[in-house]
């Protein structure tokens, strides 16, 4: 069952909306649980993320396949969802054993990891080799990490 491709999400609001929630639930938790630093705010990741679906979006529009806009986009914010709540868990069960180094060092690793889960739901959303949905997913990834730099003055 969890093998199965991004294509068989429902097209359905209900699920879309299921996972907006779950994005929101996710942001939250981390937010809550981990000192995110100065200047970051929930309005900010929110919008940190609707940028990214936003090119999601596009491509989608771009390649002839935004009919697949609900399934594609709530497979991709599920999935980052549940590496985020992932991502919280592993920092905070992994710092007070091995400390603040180690336990980013493994939560960034899984934050990484989203990418590559990204670019084959984006692949397989516009019939795509896996390799392009992950240049896709990495061009996605940075523009939103540029964005969320410039926004909170790191650049």
């Amino acid at each position: 069952m969890l093998r199965k491709s991004p294509e068989q999400v429902p097209d359905s609001w209900l699920v879309f909306l299921f996972a907006l929630v779950l994005m929101q639930f996710s942001s939250f938790v981390a937010a809550t649980l981990i000192n995110l630093g100065e200047g970051h705010s929930h309005l900010l990741t929110f919008m940190t993320n609707f940028l990214g679906m936003g090119i999601y979006a596009a491509i989608l529009f771009v390649t002839g396949f935004f009919h697949r806009f609900v399934p594609v986009v709530s497979a991709i914010i599920a999935c980052g969802s549940i590496l985020t709540l992932l991502f919280v868990a592993a920092y905070v069960m992994l710092n007070p054993f091995f400390g603040g180094d180690i336990a980013v060092i493994v939560a960034t690793l899984i934050i990484i990891w989203s990418v590559p889960v990204e670019g084959h739901i984006i692949a397989r959303g516009i019939d795509q080799h896996w390799y392009i949905g992950i240049v896709i997913a990495m061009i996605v990834f940075i523009v939103q990490y540029a964005f969320q730099s410039i926004m909170t003055g790191r650049i």
